[in-house]
């Protein structure tokens, strides 16, 4: 646990701290699975009265694939800066992190986390077929010539 005081923080003064912390089964939920690697830099300073933080983290995280919830590797890498707010403010964005002091390994984790993509999925090991194009729209003069070409007829659809 890396503990940082932002009282001790100095506007255009950075820290810098580097870790590679094990994170216990309580920090991990879903898509996570398990973190088998995990190493960050992180530069902190005072930007504007608020505590201003840069991360850099990479590392491999075991996650679940969207599509069919077996577990994989995910290799990541993330730079992310961010302000860490006392309180909700209508002007920044940033980690909304009460008290006079805030642990960085738990904003690395909730950085990497909230740069995950929505759907993760394994390339090349799925078992699942690739996905069906969409639906495709057709102009009155496409219709006309699907229809000349004996297309298919949806009853409903190409009826007006």
């Amino acid at each position: 646990m890396t503990k940082v005081n932002k009282s001790a923080l100095s506007e255009g003064r950075y820290q810098e701290y580097e870790a590679s912390p094990v994170y216990d089964a309580s920090v991990i939920s879903y898509p996570l699975k398990s973190i088998p690697s995990f190493h960050y830099v992180a530069k902190v300073t005072r930007r504007e009265d608020k505590a201003f933080v840069v991360i850099s983290a990479k590392g491999k995280l075991e996650v679940y694939d969207s599509r069919d919830n077996v577990p994989f590797i995910y290799p990541f890498s993330v730079k992310e800066e961010t302000f860490v707010l006392d309180e909700e403010d209508g002007e920044s964005i940033g980690y909304i992190i009460p008290g006079s002091s805030f642990d960085l390994d738990a904003l690395a984790l909730d950085t990497v986390k909230s740069s995950l993509p929505l759907r993760l999925i394994r390339k090349g090991e799925s078992t699942l077929k690739d996905e069906v194009g969409g639906v495709r729209i057709l102009s009155d003069e496409e219709k006309a010539k699907e229809g000349s070409k004996g297309g298919i007829k949806i009853k409903g659809l190409d009826e007006d």
